[in-house]
This record gives structure tokens, sequence and C-alpha cells, in this order.
């Protein structure tokens, strides 16, 4: 997984990207881009990674991502949607737009002050509830075959609804924006990747500190720098996503789980589970069993 600039490619005769993709899977590379990011997964699943936060993503769920903020959108390779099969397909509508679209003074309205902070707090990665995700989704569909001035009238539309909504989550604890050079670029691609691809493994903080070409403490202090998470906050957090996906799954037993995602005593495993999810294992299940019969 490499971290990369992904150049939006835009029609002469179109001022911001819609389209709507149909896939056997999501392997995406880390990436960012110039755009605000609005996608919309209507048959989709895996594991999300936006500026410093990780967490699942779900069919049904709908994020804003800020110009330049990192992120990545991938099938877990025991996913359904990571296997080519009939009828199996990831699909999701993405809505590319500048964040200087409008216009400075058409944000400087009175009237558009909402959508100013919309695009304000984006930067920090936002996630919709699925009404919201609903209320949008004819307008969505209708915009990937929509040209002209009507197009422009349906993103308004969109965000128009995006920006009377007071209960979406903040991702990111803070703005986390990509402003690394090339090599930090690079360096950062190299260490994420090797987390995201061996969480699963016992993994030596000397390690990674080579693969960034650090002393440990160094690295420490980079990877907290860039992240605002302590190595070992963030490499529990990507464990523990994991654990959830497994835990709602239902295949397998909380012991076989704590050791699949990466912890090497069910103690600890626990106690990290419940300081991320302010619940047990257990308590998490339930939840979600209980989530489904409501």
């Amino acid at each position: 997984m490499k971290l990369t600039y992904k150049q939006t490619e835009l029609k002469p005769e179109n001022s911001f990207l819609v389209k709507q993709e149909r896939k056997p899977c999501l392997d995406h590379n880390w990436h960012f881009h110039k755009e605000v990011e609005l996608i919309y997964f209507m048959k989709s699943s895996g594991t999300r990674y936006i500026g410093n936060s990780i967490g699942t993503f779900n069919t049904g769920d709908l994020y804003l991502i800020g110009s330049n903020v990192p992120h990545l959108f991938k099938n877990d390779k025991v996913n359904s949607f990571y296997r080519v099969l009939k009828g199996d397909s990831v699909d999701y509508i993405v809505i590319k737009f500048d964040p200087e679209f409008f216009g400075k003074q058409f944000l400087s309205l009175s009237e558009c002050r909402n959508l100013q902070l919309l695009i304000e707090n984006a930067e920090k990665g936002l996630k919709f509830p699925k009404m919201i995700s609903k209320l949008v989704h004819d307008v969505m569909i209708e915009l990937t075959q929509t040209k002209g001035l009507r197009s422009v009238i349906g993103l308004l539309k969109v965000l128009e609804v995006l920006s009377t909504v007071n209960n979406f989550t903040s991702l990111c604890s803070e703005v986390v924006v990509n402003n690394y050079t090339n090599k930090e670029r690079e360096r950062m691609a190299r260490i994420i990747s090797y987390l995201t691809e061996n969480f699963d493994k016992k993994i030596e903080l000397e390690d990674v500190a080579s693969i960034a070409c650090m002393t440990p403490n160094a690295f420490c202090r980079y990877f907290k720098k860039r992240t605002l998470k302590s190595f070992t906050q963030y490499l529990n957090e990507i464990r523990l996503r994991n654990a959830c996906k497994l835990l709602i799954e239902g295949e397998l037993k909380v012991s076989t789980i704590c050791y699949q995602s990466g912890f090497n005593t069910i103690t600890n495993f626990n106690r990290q589970f419940k300081s991320l999810m302010n619940v047990t294992p257990s308590e998490y299940i339930s939840q979600y069993i209980n989530g489904l019969a409501s």
C-alpha cells in the first residue's frame, strides 16, 4: 500500500466528478487529492482508514472526506466482496469537488454558513447516520445520470441535507491533512502498509522503526506527530477493528479472535477492547444482536 496523490480526471463539460462504480472488490492505495470526496456505499464492507482514524465500513455508509486528507477503503480478504463470485460486487457512488468549487463569495453568504461549516468539518472526516444516507440516496443515483446545471443543483441538494445534520460523527480527533513531503509520503506508506498487512503477527517496535530508517525513540516521536496517535495505540486499533469484524461474523470463539487479531493474551485483548469500545467483547456481540433484532 502506497500513499499516492490521485489526480481527478474531469470531462471538459464537467466541473466536478460524480460516478457510480461496480466492481468485484475494493483494494485501492492509501491516497489523497485536492477535492472534497463524498462516498456512498450501496454494497460493500471492510476496513476504512481516514486521516488518523481506523474503523469498519458497511453497506449504507456515507462519508465526507476533506481536501488532502489521506484515506483508504479496503475490503478484507476474508470478506465475501473480495471473492469474485456471481452476483457479488462492490457498488458505490463517489462525488469529488474542489473545496472552492462554489466560490468564496457564495460560501460567505449568510445562507451558506452551514455549507461552509460542513466543508470545514470534512477535514476531520465525517460519517453520517444511515437515515441520512436514505434521504440522499435517490438524489445521488440521479446525479450519476444528470448533466449541466441540473447536476450542480443536485449536488447542492445533497450538501444542503448534509449541512443540516447535527448527529454526524467526526472520525479524526484533530484535523489531519496531507502536508507530507514526497519522502515522508513514501515513509508513511511503508509503515502503514507493514502494519495493515502484518497486524495479526508479532510486531516489534524495532522492526517498524527500521522500515522508517529511524531509531525506535525517533520513530515513536515521528509517528505520534504524523498520526496524532502512539504507535501502540494505532496498531491496537487496527487489531481491534479486525476483532470487531470477526465478532460480528460470529464464526469464531472470542479466544480464537484474540489470537487471530494479533494479541498474545486474552487478558490484554479484553482490556484493550474495553478501553477502545467501552464494552467487553461479549457485550459488543450482544449489542450487535440486539441491534439487529430491534
